[in-house]
């Protein structure tokens, strides 16, 4: 049973983001953090629940912008280089 209240604990804490895919699926995610660099913001999201789709400790990268109404949208990042620095970035704000 304490097991459990842990868990529920951890969950409450954690700030949960549901994405909404091209295909329509809805997946959760965990915020792990929010970062500047190099004056972008982006977010990094750890799956909720794995699936096929996602391998233990994966962590996603999106770029946050906002679209012409005001409305945060996740960008994706397909530049390798970058994605690299970012994990980098990462893991020094981790070691802070």
């Amino acid at each position: 049973m304490e097991e459990n209240k842990d868990e529920i604990l951890q969950e409450e804490d954690d700030e949960i983001i549901t994405l909404t895919f091209d295909d329509g699926v809805k997946q959760n995610f965990y915020n792990i953090a929010e970062l500047d660099y190099k004056g972008r913001w982006y977010i990094y999201l750890q799956p909720k629940e794995l699936d096929d789709d996602f391998e233990e400790d994966e962590v996603i990268i999106y770029e946050m912008t906002e679209d012409e109404d005001g409305n945060e949208v996740f960008l994706p990042i397909e530049d390798e280089n970058l994605i690299e620095e970012l994990v980098q970035e990462l893991n020094n704000a981790v070691k802070e």
